[in-house]
């Protein structure tokens, strides 16, 4: 099995198995195929897609992979993991981060399987959306690998995207001997950034739309400070206890402990309620999930 053979097998099964975890939902990739591509097919390609995003994949060395796509496959993919069955042609800067964020779990599921069948320590890392005019110097002058796939989602579109591989991906790449010859090491395998601040993606096989009808407890919290035990034993009836927030400062959201959003106090049907005036980005809450 040739270098190509090796990635596609790996890529495939592992990003079929992420997708369908963090979108509740059986998607399909197939790879269409690949071909040698020199600078002027990168930049036709560039053409195509509305969006390209930079995927670095080794720490000692100018190695990267470039994947594009178009706004509408971004947007099913950052609604689908918030459980929205709405999609459109034109995407947001939240829609963005959490289309980042699914791209970090992807390529990071992958780094142990190489490892293992291909012994290539890759650490893919830095994903970042990059416009058209950066993506034809990043292609410039070299040799690359044009993948051009598809994935399927089931009943809702087939959507199109190409990644751009360095030919030979293994040229950049150090070498080790196995994928468990340090447990600790394999344990902490680093992930993508700068989309890594759990370190994890939501393994198994649990469906997140199993997930809607599960209560949580959301807290409403004005502010907090510390006291001394001495202190708190002298409070009584009328004490004042100061907080760290001014008066005007927004109160904070928190679903089971995770802020998700700030709010001003108003009064609705003569109770107390918070209206919302910011949300934590959808990538933000996405990785509070896990």
């Amino acid at each position: 099995m040739n270098e190509t053979e090796q990635l596609s097998k790996i890529f495939v099964e592992n990003w079929i198995s992420v997708f369908n975890t963090i979108l509740g939902k059986d998607v399909t990739i197939t790879i269409e195929s690949v071909k040698n591509a020199d600078s002027a097919d990168a930049m036709l390609n560039h053409e195509k897609f509305a969006q390209i995003i930079r995927i670095d994949y080794s720490e000692v060395s100018d190695a990267y992979i470039i994947m594009s796509q178009n706004n509408r496959l971004i947007s099913i993919v950052s609604n689908l993991m918030i459980g929205l069955d709405t999609f459109a042609d034109d995407i947001s800067d939240d829609d963005r981060d959490a289309f980042a964020e699914a791209i970090n779990q992807l390529f990071s599921s992958c780094q142990v399987p190489i490892l293992d069948s291909m012994s290539l320590d890759v650490k893919f890392r830095n994903i970042r959306f990059i416009n058209k005019e950066e993506a034809g110097s990043l292609t410039h002058e070299k040799k690359w690998k044009l993948w051009s796939a598809q994935i399927d989602f089931s009943d809702i579109s087939k959507e199109s995207f190409t990644l751009l591989i360095p030919d030979p991906f293994t040229k950049e790449v150090p070498k080790k001997a196995s994928a468990h010859e340090d447990d600790e090491k394999l344990v902490d395998t680093p992930r993508a950034q700068p989309y890594n601040k759990n370190d994890s993606y939501m393994a198994g096989n649990s469906n997140i739309n199993l997930l809607m009808d599960v209560e949580l407890p959301v807290t409403i919290r004005i502010g907090s400070t510390e006291m001394k035990l001495i202190d708190i034993m002298r409070l009584g009836l009328g004490s004042i206890i100061e907080l760290e927030k001014l008066v005007d400062d927004p109160v904070e959201v928190l679903v089971n402990d995770t802020l998700v959003a700030r709010g001003e106090v108003v009064v609705y049907d003569s109770n107390f309620a918070i209206r919302i005036t910011h949300v934590e980005s959808r990538a933000d809450r996405i990785r509070s999930l896990g």
